[in-house]
């Protein structure tokens, strides 16, 4: 089990302030010159190696009365560092033990090196003044995210005054752009956001981003939830889960059913029948937006992964095994037009943008909408709280193994193949990692992050606690999983249309289908890549 030096102390119930080496002077500062054992005391990377070794230390570690303040970083103490509080040796016996303790927590560190070469640990912690570049983006679906980073970056900057961390918040259509236009000219940020699955698949096929599982080890990786599922590809992980998009949950105001004599529906023949009675009166049942495409993403996810029973059966068409025609593909696409037809939408669909939409749902003027996971929580506050608001999964029109479960997909942070600190960059997230940091997280957010080591119970509202556990178990969103081209020109496109009236069920499967086949004959990789990525 690899441990920071702090988790150690945790586990055995012991508070930091309260232990002593029974250690020399020399030896501690022995112990800090060490280059890995100087992070393993401020606590900033893991004492890799056998748990005995933690366990025999702390036995006999007593009374400690103060955590180094300050390391400088050639490894010498700060002037500032106080030595009070080391007991003098009493015996041989005692000096013994002590030298014992630490040489094999020596040993335990020079070890480690290989095992923790994964972890930048490879080459020593830059000394020299150097700044992290961030671009991202995420403040529009978690709002207090920006606050949250900054905070983050100011403790792990006062952690290493060494490193200046500056970030830019992207729009929603500037990300991709903007991370392109990076790359063409192999210059920019070190830190890049990505969402999940393709969107953070391609830029490591294209040779723009460093593996994050060359810098973390596979032990700290195994926390991150979706690392595998999404940014896996031939046993390396590309990019660090931030947090969870529980892809998407429907928002249902249980005061606006009642008050018209309904109630939350079950499956998808109740829910149609909910849009009959509503729409009748007049009243918009689910407020959506899909001017700006991205909405249509979302409707094919949470309605086409009814049909399937993996992410591997949208690979196989995406490949060319199977057909974006063939019912498990094509049958959602009449569940949009019937959904169509019993005037389930807000009239002005496509003429308003993903964001716009969902006010109306705030306003009482539409009794559902589909949100953002991460900002589920704070729609569902805004519009009365678990008293009046239901956060659940589309209903299910379908009996597949994925009908009625929420879609679940990591938003993403890389290290882009160009950082001159890659290994910086890595630290950096992983202290975004520690248990603080995913506290802090989800108290400036609302939402969850992606590290199964943050602790649910502290969440109160019940519809958000079940939210978040659907996102443990939840299934695959399969947006992520198609090429990007191919969501924005046969999705993105034939949603509106459908919507519109303007196409059928059948044609928009067809006009997909034709779309992936170009793709394939355009980009002779695709089928590599996706086929490797399914392994």
């Amino acid at each position: 089990m690899a441990l920071t030096f702090r988790e150690a102390l945790r586990v055995h119930g012991t508070k930091e302030n309260r232990l002593d080496f029974h250690l020399q002077h020399a030896d501690l500062a022995q112990l800090v010159a060490h280059p890995t054992c100087n992070r393993v005391v401020r606590g900033s990377s893991p004492l890799v190696g056998p748990k005995k070794v933690v366990d025999f230390i702390l036995k006999y570690v007593k009374n400690w009365r103060g955590a180094p303040r300050q390391v400088e970083p050639d490894c010498r103490f700060s002037p500032t560092f106080q030595l009070g509080g080391f007991r003098r040796m009493k015996s041989k016996k005692v000096l013994a033990i002590g030298a014992m303790a630490l040489a094999l927590l020596l040993s335990a560190c020079s070890s480690s090196s290989d095992e923790t070469s994964a972890e930048g640990d490879k080459a020593a912690f830059p000394t020299e003044d150097l700044t992290l570049n961030i671009s991202w983006w995420g403040e529009q679906e978690a709002p207090g995210a920006q606050k949250w980073l900054e905070e983050t970056i100011a403790l792990y900057t006062k952690e290493h005054p060494n490193v200046t961390i500056k970030h830019v918040l992207q729009t929603t259509d500037g990300l991709i752009p903007s991370f392109e236009a990076a790359a063409a000219a192999q210059s920019g940020p070190d830190i890049q956001y990505f969402w999940g699955g393709i969107y953070t698949q391609q830029p490591g096929w294209d040779g723009h981003i460093a593996p994050i599982s060359d810098y973390l080890s596979e032990e700290e990786l195994s926390h991150y939830i979706n690392a595998k599922v999404e940014a896996g590809f031939q046993g390396k992980v590309w990019t660090a889960p931030w947090y969870i998009n529980p892809s998407f949950p429907l928002l249902v105001r249980k005061d606006i059913l009642a008050d018209n004599g309904l109630s939350v529906p079950t499956n998808w023949d109740e829910l149609m029948k909910v849009c009959d009675v509503l729409s009748a009166k007049k009243i918009t049942t689910i407020a959506g937006g899909v001017k700006d495409g991205w909405f249509g993403g979302w409707i094919y996810s949470i309605l086409g992964g009814q049909s399937v029973q993996s992410q591997a059966d949208v690979i196989n068409a995406v490949v060319g095994t199977t057909k974006f025609t063939d019912p498990e593909h094509a049958t959602w696409w009449t569940k949009l037009e019937e959904s169509r037809d019993r005037k389930c939408w807000n009239d002005d669909i496509n003429s308003l943008e993903l964001y716009q939409a969902q006010q109306k749902f705030v306003d009482g003027t539409a009794a559902m909408t589909i949100t953002a996971g991460p900002d589920a929580p704070n729609f569902a506050k805004k519009a009365g709280g678990d008293e009046k608001v239901t956060i659940m999964a589309m209903p299910a029109w379908s009996d597949g193994p994925l009908a009625g479960k929420m879609g679940t997909t990591s938003q993403t942070l890389g290290i882009t193949k160009w950082s001159k600190y890659p290994q910086v960059a890595a630290d950096f997230i992983k202290f975004s990692h520690t248990t603080d940091r995913l506290n802090a997280w989800y108290a400036a957010t609302g939402s969850m992050p992606a590290d199964d080591r943050f602790d649910i119970s502290q969440v109160q509202s019940a519809s958000t606690k079940a939210l978040f556990e659907s996102a443990l178990n939840g299934a695959p969103y399969l947006e992520n999983f198609i090429p990007a081209q191919l969501d924005a020109d046969a999705v993105f496109k034939n949603v509106q249309l459908v919507l519109k009236g303007e196409v059928t069920a059948a044609e928009a499967a067809a006009d997909k289908q034709a779309i992936m086949e170009r793709l394939r004959k355009s980009d002779r990789k695709l089928v590599d890549n996706f086929t490797a990525w399914a392994k």
